[in-house]
């Protein structure tokens, strides 16, 4: 058996060719690996601006806007049936007429929910929480309108603060 001594200029020659092949494969990962980490950034909505698009505030109309509500005066006040007609489209109701009781009724109390067998859900869950006090009232109509009917008793039903859409977080200075 023979042994090749190598001098030390092909020893180095070997080690620095092996460096050179690890520096290689590494920098083609840190490359590889900041190509994929920018793919997570591009945007696949068809937006030219994916700032805007994900900072785009959404609004959605409340429940109660799906269906009518007329708002009738049976008290012995007057304007009532406006005031509370503006406070009630502030909480996000489509308002229809507003006027004194079509019954021509006087009622004493808190007031009336009138409603036909399709509105009966929108009385019950959306209207009777302003007016808690109220006779629910089912009718003949055959929509899915609500008659809020207010008496002497009626409390006074406040406008809902403005709110201001804000955007999410990192998305103060996107121009929408």
């Amino acid at each position: 058996m023979s042994y090749v001594r190598e001098d030390g200029l092909a020893q180095a020659r070997r080690r620095r060719k092996r460096r050179s092949i690890i520096v290689l494969i590494i920098a083609a990962a840190l490359v590889v690996g900041a190509f994929a980490y920018a793919l997570g950034y591009i945007n696949t909505s068809g937006s030219s601006d994916p700032a805007a698009s994900s900072c785009a505030v959404t609004t959605t109309s409340p429940p109660q806007s799906i269906f009518v509500l007329n708002v009738y005066n049976a008290s012995s006040d007057t304007g009532v049936a406006n005031r509370t007609a503006t406070a009630m489209e502030s909480h996000g109701f489509n308002i229809g007429t507003i006027s004194n009781d079509p019954y021509k009724e006087s009622l004493s109390g808190a007031g009336q929910i009138r409603f036909g067998p399709k509105g009966k859900k929108n009385a019950v869950e959306f209207v009777k929480k302003y007016l808690p006090g109220a006779q629910l009232v089912q009718d003949g109509r055959t929509d899915d309108s609500v008659d809020l009917v207010l008496g002497d008793d009626a409390p006074v039903i406040k406008s809902a603060p403005p709110t201001t859409a804000t955007p999410p977080p990192g998305c103060d200075n996107v121009v929408q």
